[in-house]
């Protein structure tokens, strides 16, 4: 985070009644762009990039209209940070090159993935110009060039299903290299992964990684706005075997937990969720697992990995996962136990993904729409203070 980002942030969160050292500023929403290779890489390094996987992010309820989100995130970062923001609408014209993009993206301050109406399970909700195999597919590219990103609600899910599909991806390409370190780690990985339920209230949603469900399943209870978020407990999984939950606990325990520290700060912070599908436990602890394998090992025989080509990317691959944060109902018993996660690289960079939206309020109003918060309503919104503490974190 550049010093001025973190000094205007600080101001945010600091007493409520501060005003706000940027002044009177005119509201703005974003800049929309079709292709960001056609963007001076200057103006990238200076913005935050909003990517669309969807032309909006749910109807609302009362009138049926399209809740576009990323107008919401271009205002909040334009009146907290001052920055711009260009808003890729992914879902219209698709990304041509993914390599290229997340290239292009990674000089930008920060990455936000926005959430959508699609169903991850359900390939034909997707929009034609940028279908879930895309949209998965730059979240790997995101994960292996070290991108810092934000990921919210569909985008959430979507990290969730990226990183099962780079850990099979990192199996391939271990048991390829044929050198006997790699290729014990890809066959234990496997092993495990080959027989890892995934169990809900209502029973089996997976018998194992080859699972659609595996990842995201569908929730118990569908989440509402509202919601009141809880720190994430960390209880035993019966069927998740010692050593996943090991290596799980092993990773909070090293990194910040930024939303169980907002959570601290915050007293019975609500956000705004409505989703159906959730991501799965048993898949975040498995995958912070299977990257500390794949970094163990990459770690122990560096030069061997550094000498195959296939090899190369994985060394920086993300070394572990955290689970931040769950709804509950109002009963206490839980709604969506994966709230939020947190993504590390070995460099101390991060990623933070959301289920929830914390860029709106109940309204479901959008900036285009006429919603303007001023600098004091942002100082007094559970979610857009959370937001705040997860670009101080992000950035």
């Amino acid at each position: 985070m550049s010093k001025s980002s973190q000094v205007l942030i600080d101001a945010f969160l600091a007493e409520r009644n501060t005003p706000n050292p940027l002044g009177d500023r005119s509201p703005t929403w974003g800049r929309h762009v079709d292709d960001l290779s056609l963007v001076d890489p200057g103006e990238i390094a200076e913005s935050v990039v909003v990517i669309e996987p969807w032309e909006h992010v749910g109807e609302r309820p009362k009138d049926k209209v399209g809740v576009i989100a990323s107008e919401n995130v271009a205002y909040i970062v334009d009146q907290i940070l001052g920055l711009p923001t260009l808003i890729v609408p992914a879902w219209k014209h698709g990304i041509s090159d993914l390599k290229r993009f997340a290239s292009l993206a990674r000089v930008a301050k920060l990455i936000v993935l926005e959430g959508g109406k699609p169903d991850v399970h359900v390939k034909d909700t997707f929009s034609p110009a940028f279908p879930r195999s895309d949209a998965t597919q730059l979240i790997v590219e995101f994960l292996l060039k070290q991108v810092p990103f934000i990921g919210i609600c569909l985008s959430h899910q979507l990290t969730a299903q990226a990183h099962v599909e780079l850990i099979r991806e990192s199996v391939d390409r271990l048991e390829k290299s044929q050198q006997p370190a790699f290729v014990a780690v890809s066959r234990r990985i496997a092993e495990v992964a080959n027989r890892l339920k995934v169990e809900k209230s209502y029973g089996t949603v997976a018998q194992s990684w080859n699972d659609e469900s595996f990842a995201v399943a569908k929730n118990e209870e569908i989440s509402h706005s509202n919601t009141r978020l809880y720190p994430y407990r960390d209880l035993e999984i019966p069927h998740v075997p010692t050593e996943i939950t090991e290596a799980y606990r092993v990773v909070a325990k090293r990194f910040d937990a930024i939303i169980d520290v907002a959570l601290q700060y915050e007293n019975n912070l609500h956000i705004q969720a409505f989703h159906g599908n959730e991501v799965s436990e048993e898949s975040m602890r498995f995958v912070c697992w299977a990257y500390q394998q794949i970094h163990h090992a990459i770690t122990a025989y560096s030069l061997e990995a550094a000498s195959i080509l296939d090899l190369q990317s994985l060394m920086d691959a993300p070394i572990g996962v955290e689970i931040l944060a769950s709804t509950h109902t109002q009963s206490g018993d839980p709604l969506c136990e994966v709230a939020a996660t947190g993504i590390y690289w070995d460099n101390g960079r991060k990623a933070l993904t959301t289920q929830f939206h914390p860029e709106l309020d109940e309204s479901l109003i959008t900036a285009s729409e006429g919603w303007a918060l001023s600098w004091e309503d942002m100082k007094n919104s559970d979610g857009i203070r959370l937001l705040a503490r997860i670009l101080q974190s992000v950035l």
